[in-house]
């Protein structure tokens, strides 16, 4: 392995270890996967969703990234009627695991234990869903965000839609990790396709600063290219 690749393997071990031990404390909740309740764990979602026009999202196949016990499952069930096929990805086997049980009787659902920047991605998807999977600090968050960025995207046809926490806050907590709005953005925008959007525009907390964003990313028949200098102050 060279240096790169040992950062992104200490990444992906770091993360199984820790939303094991969160699994086991917290259950079945969205504290088991860091959010703070079900409210604002839903909130991120109802944005996320958002990259799909609503008729397309009902019968749209989702791969949820970092699935983590298949929550957004039963929401998009009980808000959406939704009807598609579902696949969650998780780097906690313990997590599969209790999503498995969790969902047992639902013939949509299906849940692996796949580390994608190994073994790459099962199938394509309408939509590629990233909820919270960027937030935790590790040794480089910058090559652990865009190279599965970039294997994400691959297998999407409609659109890939994540969200991260921004450095546009007013404080910042030990052990989380912080984007550039525009940093992401750009880099999508040059690496990925010219079609981007980039939401800063909501609150999870009503009252509260927005402290994260989200983007869409979507498939396009153009080449990204590289912006053009100047335009600045």
């Amino acid at each position: 392995l060279d240096w790169a690749q040992a950062l992104v393997l200490l990444n992906v071990e770091a993360l199984d270890r820790h939303y094991t031990a969160a699994l086991a404390t917290h259950g079945d909740s969205a504290e088991a996967v860091q959010w703070s309740s079900r409210e604002t764990q839903e909130a991120r979602m109802a944005v996320l969703v958002e990259a799909l026009p609503a008729e397309i999202l009902r019968t749209a196949s989702i791969l949820d990234f970092g699935c983590g016990n298949g929550h957004l499952l039963r929401w998009l069930r009980a808000t959406h009627g939704w009807e598609g096929a579902y696949t969650g990805y998780d780097i906690s086997q313990a997590m599969v695991d209790a999503a498995r049980d969790l969902h047992a009787e639902d013939p949509a659902a299906a849940f692996e234990r796949r580390d994608v920047l190994a073994e790459g991605i099962d199938g394509r998807f309408d939509l590629v869903l990233v909820s919270g999977t960027f937030n935790n600090a590790l040794p480089d968050n910058w090559a652990f965000t865009t190279d599965l960025l970039r294997v994400l995207f691959a297998a999407t046809d409609r659109a890939l839609a994540f969200n991260a926490l921004s450095t546009y806050v007013d404080y910042t907590t030990d052990g989380l990790a912080h984007h550039e709005p525009e940093a992401l953005f750009s880099w999508c925008k040059t690496e990925l396709s010219p079609r981007v959007a980039l939401r800063h525009d909501y609150e999870v907390k009503p009252g509260v600063i927005g402290f994260e964003f989200s983007i869409y990313v979507y498939p396009s028949e153009v080449p990204p290219t590289p912006a053009v200098p100047g335009g600045g102050p």
